[in-house]
């Protein structure tokens, strides 16, 4: 939401920046007992992606990293790597935060004309931690050849709590956001109503101070001298005239 009207550059840095971020996390994951999985902050990065980028982008960093991991890198959960890690028990919860992901940003981006909505982003980081935790279980137990009891009681509840923990962290930085967009959203409608109401007041004024005669109607020329002379001396004719004969001289 925050980059979403940004340059595809800007998207692209941001998406490889979390790609960076979820390299750095996988390995530093904490190991649950008995059961190959591993408890880290995938997630919340992968929240925070699809609260700040449109799904398309934010999907790309969960699976450039996952990506990486599987042809060779020791970057996967536990500083795991390649096919066979993939294949095994544990692949499967490397889904979840790619779900996260997309299923979260398409749930928030899902029409572009409106709002992003709380409870719709909210609704799509539930549906991904289910789906993402149900693949999990499911992969664990046939491909780990383990107990649903093992996997259940050792992996599944244990990661669904901490992801549903880590999911709110993308969740509060989607709610920052929205707070303070909509903030600022607000004081820019209160400056521009204040704007229009001096406007208006402007111009009242100015209407009133205005004169009463029209501005071409003002004679700004140079009086001819001659011609003020003139009219002096018939003026001053005409009242001679006008008096009786015994006053004129």
């Amino acid at each position: 939401m925050l980059f979403k009207d940004k340059p595809w550059w800007v998207k692209l840095l941001i998406a490889l920046g979390g790609a960076g971020l979820l390299i750095l996390a996988a390995p530093l994951g904490r190991s649950l007992s008995g059961v190959p999985a591993w408890n880290n902050l995938s997630v919340a990065i992968a929240a925070v992606l699809a609260a700040m980028l449109p799904p398309l982008w934010a999907v790309m960093a969960p699976l450039l990293s996952l990506l990486l991991g599987v042809f060779g890198l020791p970057i996967l959960s536990g500083g795991n790597a390649g096919l066979a890690f993939f294949f095994s028990g544990a692949g499967g919860f490397l889904l979840t935060p790619l779900l996260v992901a997309g299923l979260g940003g398409l749930f928030l981006w899902r029409n572009r004309d409106e709002e992003p909505l709380p409870t719709r982003f909210a609704l799509g980081l539930l549906l991904a931690i289910g789906v993402g935790n149900l693949i999990g279980t499911l992969w664990m137990v046939w491909l780990g050849d383990l107990s649903w009891g093992t996997v259940l009681g050792k992996a599944t509840i244990w990661l669904v709590l901490g992801d549903l923990f880590r999911g709110t962290i993308g969740f509060s930085v989607f709610f920052f956001i929205r707070y303070e967009r909509r903030k600022s959203a607000y004081w820019r409608r209160e400056i521009a109503r204040h704007q229009k109401q001096m406007l208006k007041r402007e111009e009242y004024f100015d209407k009133q101070d205005e004169p009463d005669y029209a501005p071409h109607e003002i004679d700004n020329t140079e009086p001819d001298e001659e011609a003020v002379e003139q009219e002096r001396r018939s003026l001053k004719e005409k009242e001679k005239n006008d008096l009786p004969p015994y006053f004129r001289m």
